[in-house]
């Protein structure tokens, strides 16, 4: 089935990053403006919480969440989906525009789409707030629950772990980067320099385009949607398929040598892109087996 933007039928949509997903926040703060609609009151229709869950489209460049309200609501409110999903789209454009000095925001773009999806796209500027928001904001706290006395198939995420902190090492040894702490093998983000890391051009887009940075890009935000909304998808499979995204990444996209000394801010988002993956990685095996992955093996 093919979709089109109806006319200029988009706008701009805020959404506060109480959470660390985007798919979880969108779907929170979706669900709490959307119940003040009056057909949402109706009685009958008896909606369950999970009616409003929020999508992600898997092929789409850019970033992109699908909430499938107005499909859903067709039948039961003798309406066509373009005319449910215009009144929630304009009670949407009329209520996302607020401000809120406690927690950081991201801006997307909502866009109505025929036959009746909105459709929520992350532009590269808001992908790289998010981005340096995820590399200063994940919390080590081990999950006790889920601590089991024995993990098995753990090698390649603890190998790539630790290749990831040897590249960070090596560009300080380099000099591309410099870390705050002088501490012995304490690599956290943010880095003195470059800060902050050079994610975009001068033309506000995103400084990595090679196919393997964005499909680390989309693994990374795939790690983190699914690790909070889809319990039932195991730990360690996340952290090995975000550690083969990482290794092919290495293996495509250079980052010493003549790049770093011909095009320094590309070598330096490189590296900022492996930061965000290493802390990504520990965050998994910490959350899950309450300690830390060796750096160095």
């Amino acid at each position: 089935m093919k979709t089109r933007l109806l006319n200029t039928d988009y706008t701009s949509f805020k959404i506060f990053l109480k959470d660390l997903s985007i798919q979880q926040q969108l779907q929170k703060q979706l669900s709490r403006l959307l119940i003040n609609l009056q057909f949402f009151k109706e009685p009958s229709l008896n909606l369950p919480h999970k009616i409003l869950a929020v999508s992600r489209l898997s092929s789409s460049t850019p970033i992109t969440y699908r909430c499938a309200i107005a499909m859903q609501l067709s039948s039961k409110l003798s309406l066509s989906p373009i005319e449910i999903a215009q009144q929630v789209f304009s009670m949407l454009k009329a209520q996302s525009n607020f401000d809120d000095q406690e927690f950081s925001q991201l801006t997307l773009t909502m866009k109505l789409i025929d036959p009746g999806w909105l459709d929520f796209e992350v532009s590269d500027h808001t992908l790289v707030l998010w981005l340096q928001l995820l590399g200063q904001k994940i919390f080590f706290q081990p999950n006790l629950s889920k601590i089991p006395k024995k993990a098995d198939n753990l090698f390649l995420i603890e190998y790539t772990y630790a290749r990831c902190c040897s590249l960070l090492r090596l560009g300080e040894t380099e000099g591309l980067i410099t870390f705050q702490s002088e501490a012995s093998g304490d690599l956290t983000l943010p880095w003195k320099v470059p800060d902050p890391i050079p994610w975009l051009k001068n033309n506000y887009q995103l400084r990595l385009t090679h196919r393997s940075a964005l499909a680390l890009i989309n693994q990374v935000v795939i790690t983190v949607d699914r690790s909070v909304n889809n319990p039932s998808v195991t730990w360690n499979k996340l952290g090995t398929q975000l550690s083969e995204s990482i290794l092919d990444f290495e293996r495509n996209c250079r980052i010493f040598g003549d790049l770093a000394q011909n095009n320094l801010q590309l070598s330096q988002a490189r590296l900022g892109l492996i930061a965000i993956s290493q802390h990504l990685l520990k965050w998994l095996w910490y959350s899950h087996l309450g300690n830390f992955p060796r750096s160095q093996l």
